[in-house]
């Protein structure tokens, strides 16, 4: 009995770890226990490598495309990879970057929560249909993973599209590219000293991704790719890092096509990167100058983080630099993760002028930059759902498992957030871009939310379609001892293959042609551009069938129209709450401006005061922001 009863806990815990980390590592790590395949011996400009057969595809794993050998190249652009001798064995994944680590870039429990990693970590791995040299005549599209993980966590080597790449013929590329401090770092200090204009920038994560896809563009054809015929796509920060090469001007002409899944384009604040900030908050980014402070404190340098302020603004350029290049790896993450306690995860690139548009991301667009490359754009309907889970205000846990407080709150909470998400991340920028006459967006919401019930939790309300659950559907990986057990069911499984089918055809035809149009096989509903005219098609929806199934819809998202949805929601008995969702917006994702909160629903929320009322909430010493 007490063995049954374990085990009955074991299978509970297995079960939150791979309700998150399934989907989040798209279902199955990539099989790297293989043996070398003489088929896939080639010679690339940097020398010969040879790879393996996964039995799907071929795979070469761990290919270096850039070098940070010493902390001198910390905060630059990476070296530059030299020719190696002999064959390189391309069987293991490289170096994860610096991250804290978690169920979604270690599978080794015992390092949770430690700091992980190298900063030498750019390495990218190929996927290959396995029929790909058999007519060198005929190249094949090539698409670039970027993946998520908020820029501050995440590996390439936790999704495997090797289903993508051989049910659709196509070639898949993964990267890593530099995380945290390591990626997103704005201090005068180090940025004014730079020689390179790239260095100056801050975006040294989206610099790799540039390094990255100069290295496709160099070496793509020896695999078999079409290096004329590149598509970025990536989700979550990789969806905002996608957004963000879309208005780098040192990628142009390194992709033609970008997909990019709940994604944003709200640039990063060097304002407030650059600056001294007495007090955390919860809707902003850490400050480097504040990270200095920390790392003067922890060298005992100052005995305080006031006296360490004072002593940052007596020294000199060379001495904050030095501070900063000796520092070791550990010391610089430590010191960020004190700093970053009560702000924002989510790094975003910042528009400093020369990787990134001094214009932002949607300014740089809309001025007719890259107005040539096609873009998907889509999110999922129950975004924040994932991100409420731990919401002690919402849920409640049981047995290690969140449990719902109130139905109506929870879908409520979530619909209105989610949708503010949809607004700022999609319908905003599609109907902006296509008004000025852009044809080629294509715009989408992932709909399926047929989980099963298990002990004694309904899937379906709790999950839903939440952040990131699409990603296994687009590569197509459905691991049978892991999502088949928790998440899907005998009932589901068939309609969610062919849903998967559906939509990697979409993406296949899309990296092709720049057009997702019908699929492939030219046998799916019509995917329809965005089209700016009141009650014309705007986007596509994918569901199961008895839920709709795949279909275009006219209906689209406004500023007033979200607004007015949340006052009429009758599923919101306490008036606070729509109050405090509308703040959130305003704060979180820069909705609208403040003052829309004091004339909400009739001046509902004048008398209120944020700060005491549900902004406490949003401090949070375990990290559970709203």
């Amino acid at each position: 009995m007490i063995s049954e009863i374990s085990m009955f806990l074991d299978h509970i815990k297995k079960f939150i770890i791979i309700i998150l980390a399934s989907y989040l590592a798209s279902c199955s790590i990539p099989k790297t226990d293989l043996s070398l395949d003489q088929a896939t011996l080639l010679e690339i400009k940097e020398g010969k490598i040879i790879g393996s057969n996964n039995g799907k595809t071929y795979q070469w794993l761990g290919i270096q495309y850039g070098s940070i050998p010493d902390s001198s190249y910390r905060w630059k652009r990476g070296a530059e990879t030299e020719k190696w001798d002999g064959v390189y064995e391309a069987l293991e994944f490289g170096n994860t970057c610096v991250q804290k680590g978690s169920l979604i870039n270690t599978t080794k429990r015992r390092n949770w929560g430690d700091i992980v990693g190298s900063e030498d970590c750019l390495y990218l791995n190929v996927w290959a249909p396995i029929d790909v040299f058999d007519d060198l005549s005929q190249s094949k599209p090539v698409m670039v993973w970027i993946h998520g993980g908020s820029n501050v966590s995440g590996n390439a080597d936790f999704y495997d599209p090797s289903e993508l790449v051989s049910s659709q013929d196509v070639i898949v590329v993964s990267i890593n590219y530099r995380l945290g401090p390591f990626g997103w770092f704005r201090h005068p200090d180090i940025t004014s000293n730079a020689e390179d204009p790239d260095d100056q920038s801050g975006n040294y994560g989206n610099i790799d991704s540039i390094q990255a896809l100069e290295w496709v563009q160099r070496n793509i054809g020896f695999f078999g790719g079409d290096s004329s015929n590149i598509t970025i796509f990536g989700e979550s920060a990789g969806g905002y890092n996608v957004a963000a090469l879309l208005s780098a001007k040192q990628a142009n002409g390194l992709f033609h096509k970008a997909i990019i899944q709940s994604g944003g384009i709200r640039p990063g604040d060097i304002e407030h990167s650059e600056s001294y900030i007495e007090k955390n908050l919860p809707w902003k980014n850490y400050s480097s100058r504040e990270l200095v402070n920390e790392l003067l404190v922890m060298n005992e340098m100052a005995s305080d983080r006031n006296s360490a302020a004072s002593l940052q603004e007596n020294l000199s350029q060379k001495e904050i630099e030095a501070l900063m290049r000796n520092a070791s790896t550990t010391e610089i993450y430590e010191a960020y993760l004190v700093t970053k306690n009560n702000t924002d995860d989510m790094l975003r690139p910042f528009p400093d002028g020369n990787v990134l548009s001094e214009l932002g991301i949607m300014g740089s667009l809309e001025s007719g930059f890259n107005s040539n490359v096609p873009i998907m754009i889509g999110t999922n309907r129950d975004e924040m759902k994932l991100f409420l889970l731990n919401n002690p205000r919402l849920t409640r846990e049981f047995l290690r498992i969140p449990r719902i407080r109130d139905l109506d709150l929870w879908n409520a909470v979530s619909k209105h957030r989610s949708n503010s998400w949809k607004y700022l991340a999609v319908d905003e920028p599609a109907q902006s871009l296509t008004s000025s006459g852009r044809s080629n967006i294509y715009a989408y919401r992932f709909d399926w939310d047929d989980e099963p019930r298990k002990y004694g939790v309904d899937l379906k309300n709790l999950l839903g379609a939440a952040h990131a659950f699409e990603i296994p559907f687009v590569m197509g990986n459905f691991d049978e001892d892991a999502l088949t057990r928790y998440i899907l069911s005998r009932k589901n499984l068939e309609e969610v293959k062919t849903l998967s089918q559906s939509m990697m055809s979409y993406w296949a035809e899309f990296a092709y042609n720049g057009d997702p149009d019908k699929g492939r096989e030219g046998n799916l509903t019509d995917w329809q551009a965005w089209d700016p005219r009141e009650g014309n098609e705007k986007y596509i929806i994918f569901d199961s069938t008895h839920d709709g199934g795949i279909r275009m819809t006219k209906d689209y998202l406004t500023e007033e129209k979200l607004i007015e949805m949340l006052a009429s929601d009758n599923q919101i008995k306490d008036y606070k709450w729509k109050c405090e969702i509308l703040d959130a917006a305003i704060m979180f994702d820069h909705l609208t401006t403040q003052n829309v909160l004091t004339e909400f629903n009739n001046n509902q929320c004048s008398d209120l005061d944020p700060s005491t009322e549900w902004r406490k909430y949003w401090y949070d010493e375990k990290e559970q922001r709203y």
